[in-house]
């Protein structure tokens, strides 16, 4: 069976937004003729056959944005919600949200924006996932303004909220080999809102510098689903104990802990951990947990007014914004 031509099909083939090929489908005059001629060359190439969706796209705004993350990510996104839907109330923004899966598979993120353009979403905000540099290149392939949350980009109507995941890294290792604890481990998960590829760098910068040899195998990958990564950390330390365990995320500093104290390892005192974001899990873990505070409210707000004033046409002083974080000291450090 034939496949059928999309609006999306003749922006691409056209190299045009979504919105160019409707204005000409409209008969709108704000097109220029020779980019209407090329549209309707490749309408007529391509033999597609206009639909409602893509008539209404020739329509103004709906002050609608759209929020995209993966599930595995609520944990994260759901202590943005408060900045984003205060901000998108007070600039008069609807807020819709749109989830995919962890992998991309039950809810691909292709499905996903398509459902973003046929909502008329005036614009996007996305989160740093391990898919994420995929989103980026279908945002920019559809022409859609968009803000990143935790991963540092600035395009032409994109730009970012980030945390300097290099940085925190860089500090807390220099801090710890400082005090002579050089074995030092980081469990990470497969989602953060951080960049962790970022935060295992400024690990090995900060030996590099300091002149010291990197542990052999100091990551360690685990699920970002506790229930997973728990026995996946207690089968660890069967064979391993380390001086610090860093982590991306606070849940699993928590499984670090339960694990190593399930194995007779005692926290700080033979190993200290810490965690990342500064949530719930690290309120009720026993020993109460060390962590990194993300403002993650201000983030998600700031992210929705970036993003207005690319929808705005307003002047952005700053295309990425990074974000201050603070070292919060409690019971699994010394």
């Amino acid at each position: 069976m034939k496949k059928k031509v999309t609006i999306y099909d003749v922006a691409e083939a056209a190299d045009v937004s979504l919105a160019t090929v409707s204005r000409v489908i409209n008969g709108s005059n704000v097109v220029k003729p020779a980019t209407r001629e090329r549209v309707l060359e490749t309408i007529k190439r391509l033999d597609f056959k206009p639909n409602q969706i893509a008539r209404g796209l020739a329509t103004s705004k709906t002050t609608t944005i759209a929020v995209v993350f993966p599930q595995s990510l609520f944990g994260h996104v759901k202590d943005m919600i408060g900045g984003i839907g205060d901000t998108g109330r007070t600039l008069d923004f609807n807020i819709i949200m749109y989830t995919t899966d962890e992998l991309g598979l039950g809810n691909p993120i292709e499905e996903v924006i398509e459902k973003v353009i046929k909502s008329r979403a005036d614009g996007v905000v996305l989160f740093n996932n391990n898919c994420i540099d995929k989103e980026i290149d279908l945002i920019k392939k559809y022409r859609i303004p968009a803000v990143v949350v935790g991963y540092k980009i600035s395009d032409e109507d994109i730009c970012s909220v980030y945390v300097d995941a290099k940085s925190i890294a860089y500090d807390m290792t220099k801090q710890f080999i400082e005090q002579g604890k050089k074995d030092i481990c980081f469990v990470r998960a497969t989602q953060n809102l951080v960049d962790l590829n970022d935060f295992a760098k400024g690990i090995e910068e900060t030996f590099k510098d300091s002149g010291e040899t990197l542990p052999e195998d100091y990551i360690v990958d685990v699920s970002n689903h506790y229930e997973e990564s728990y026995p996946q950390l207690k089968e660890y330390f069967d064979t391993h104990k380390h001086d610090v365990v860093l982590t991306g995320y606070d849940k699993e500093a928590v499984a670090v802990v339960n694990a190593a104290i399930d194995h007779g390892i005692n926290v700080p005192e033979d190993m200290q951990v810490v965690g990342m974001m500064d949530t719930s899990y690290a309120t009720i873990c026993r020993p109460p947990l060390t962590t990194i505070h993300v403002p993650v409210y201000d983030m998600g707000a700031i992210a929705i007014r970036l993003l207005t004033k690319i929808l705005n046409h307003e002047e952005i002083d700053e295309a990425e914004v990074p974000m201050h974080y603070t070292f919060i000291k409690r019971d699994t450090t010394k």
